[in-house]
């Protein structure tokens, strides 16, 4: 079931004003009518089963029916550093992380990286995958979406790491240690940080530089991956060792 994100202060007693973006994507492009159930979700993780109940332009009155508190975080938490990938492919790769379930998003800049964000358009390539990480958690039914940070050079990344009790970085030429030994004990582990490189990979002396700032490189086996294929992979079998599907 797909959800909405909403701000609590939009709720007044059992109603919900809805305004904006996400009125105009009802109203207008899904062509929602009075009567129909929304599920929408605030910034705590409240869902709140709804009814529409009135639809004007640019202006929806949702009536709550059900309220459902939210669910305890899934532990460990999972950052994605992902190197800033050419075309759309950034995109997708945002996308499917945040279908994946993936808690924070940090776009890196690495040596071999094609696509360099000018500075002047670093807000708007922020606010687009902001959205469509967004935009994968409401169609999916997650009740929280992945929060996209600042590009950031990959030698910044090593210098101001995310909080991860385990990083990971997988490479092509890993040939100790194989992601499957790495996860052996990942329910244990409060926070995993992943670290996927661009289209040419990472260099010898960036992966250096990463085991020297407690990075773990790890290999996905004999097949070397895409560069937006590799975060992916990653990523679902995570989400495999952590639900047991």
């Amino acid at each position: 079931m797909p959800v909405y994100f909403i701000q609590s202060r939009s709720i007044q007693n059992d109603r919900v004003v809805l305004t904006g973006d996400l009125a105009h994507h009802l109203g207008a492009v899904l062509r929602c009518r009075v009567g129909e159930i929304v599920h929408l979700v605030d910034e705590d993780r409240v869902r709140y089963r709804s009814e529409l109940s009135q639809i004007v332009e640019k202006r929806i009155i949702a009536t709550i029916l059900e309220r459902e508190r939210p669910v305890p975080r899934r532990i460990p938490a999972v950052t994605l550093a992902q190197a800033v990938l050419k075309g759309d492919k950034m995109d997708w790769a945002v996308q499917k992380a945040g279908e994946l379930g993936v808690n924070v998003i940090i776009p890196v800049v690495t040596e071999r990286t094609i696509a360099r964000p000018r500075a002047e358009r670093a807000r708007h390539h922020r606010d687009r995958w902001q959205t469509i990480a967004k935009e994968a958690s409401q169609q999916c039914g997650r009740l929280d979406y992945a929060d996209v940070k600042p590009v950031v050079s990959l030698d910044d990344l090593f210098k101001n790491p995310p909080e991860a009790s385990l990083k990971l970085v997988p490479w092509e030429q890993e040939q100790g240690r194989s992601l499957k030994a790495a996860l052996q004990n990942l329910k244990e582990e409060t926070s995993v940080a992943i670290l996927i490189g661009p289209e040419g990979g990472f260099s010898p002396r960036e992966i250096e530089n990463a085991r020297e700032a407690g990075w773990v490189s790890v290999s996905l086996g004999p097949r070397i991956l895409r560069a937006e294929t590799a975060g992916v992979a990653v990523l679902a079998i995570i989400e495999y060792e952590l639900n047991e599907v």
